[in-house]
């Protein structure tokens, strides 16, 4: 069946339509009201406000050679996000998402007989990378400001262990660990063991000093390994493109793991557009954080309780079982995610377009009381 033109963009959400009080960069952001029966999607932590004029144009561009493979579209990219964080191109993996990155992590550093300490709750697709090659699989709490505990990782630590992870800021509680915390814990990291940092969420951080990147650091120190997506405030979650920021000798054992041409041209073209548009990245995230603190005003407003996010997403107090909550949403037409470790009261919402975040109070307040929880 052929496709027409129109139909195309219109899937990519070129022709979709925005609230009028937005900013130029974020009006051609696809609408709710795009279709009645559409689901409301704030379960995955996606970019509500899409990509840049730039990749939209790339991605119309790169369209019309999807008959060749990638080659030189990929080397220009690994050159672009090299230049983003001031290291050298052979220190860039790129990967079909981060994920990619995680299961190349622990094909290279793990193993039977492996550990791999992580925390709980936190993003637990390199838990599932880890046991696919039989590792075991350590888990310590967050501390009480939700924050990776570093002494216990410490401790959970031993002669077996090959990777330690930590998603900073943190899904899904959307909480930072300080980088001061970081850097007094990377030297006391055991020889022979790599640390990955998941830098997934860090565009959205409220610039403070207690948080900075580790990226740039990444390239100096052969244990170290942070990774970066394109799927949140580049809002390219379905071209699957991801990178880890390393030393050349750690992104060549990552590379060995790598599926052949596993960035094809058209994610790897759109991502180099997305890249090139600073302006829009800053748009977005300050978008993001004036819809932030409207959710927090709204759970304010209802006398809710929440953790305090620096991502876009947050997770919510629900005073009951919060996968039952999440059934209730979605029967309403509103998905959200439940069902985390030490959180089973809470449900994690993504930010969505304002009217999105309004049909999900609707939802909310049509079934669950206005009381402190």
């Amino acid at each position: 069946m052929r496709i027409r033109r129109r139909e195309l963009l219109r899937q990519f959400g070129v022709a979709g339509a925005a609230t009028a009080f937005l900013p130029p960069f974020a009006k051609s952001a696809p609408s709710v009201a795009d279709s009645p029966t559409r689901m409301v999607r704030l379960n995955r932590n996606e970019s509500a406000y899409g990509p840049c004029e730039r990749a939209k144009a790339a991605f119309q561009d790169a369209f019309t050679e999807v008959n060749r493979y990638p080659s030189e579209d990929v080397e220009n990219l690994r050159s672009a996000v090299a230049v983003l964080h001031g290291v050298q191109p052979e220190d860039i993996t790129l990967g079909c998402g981060s994920t990619e990155i995680m299961r190349m992590a622990a094909e290279a550093f793990l193993g039977p007989g492996k550990t791999l300490v992580t925390a709980s709750p936190t993003f637990d697709f390199i838990a599932h990378a880890a046991r696919l090659v039989r590792a075991e699989v350590r888990s310590t709490t967050l501390t009480r400001d939700y924050a990776h505990d570093l002494g216990a990782m410490l401790t959970a630590t031993d002669t077996t262990t090959g990777l330690l992870y930590i998603c900073n800021p943190n899904n899904p509680t959307g909480t930072l660990t300080p980088r001061s915390d970081l850097e007094a814990f990377l030297p006391k990291v055991r020889s022979g063991v790599s640390v990955l940092i998941d830098e997934a969420y860090q565009d959205y951080v409220t610039p403070t000093g207690t948080y900075a990147s580790l990226a740039a650091r990444a390239a100096g120190d052969p244990r170290l390994i942070v990774t970066r997506t394109f799927s949140k405030v580049y809002g390219l979650a379905g071209l699957r493109v991801g990178y880890a920021v390393s030393s050349a000798e750690t992104a060549k054992q990552l590379a060995a793991r790598r599926l052949n041409m596993d960035v094809n041209v058209v994610a790897a073209r759109v991502a180099l557009a997305a890249l090139s548009d600073a302006a829009h990245v800053k748009g977005i995230a300050t978008l993001n954080s004036n819809d932030r603190q409207e959710f927090f005003n709204q759970v304010n407003a209802r006398m809710l309780r929440c953790l305090d996010s620096q991502t876009n997403f947050v997770l919510l107090r629900t005073g009951t079982s919060g996968k039952e909550v999440a059934g209730s949403l979605r029967a309403k037409g509103v998905l959200v995610s439940a069902g985390y470790p030490s959180f089973e009261k809470y449900i994690r919402v993504s930010l969505g377009l304002p009217e999105e975040m309004q049909a999900f109070w609707r939802a909310w307040d049509a079934f669950m009381p206005h009381h402190p929880m």
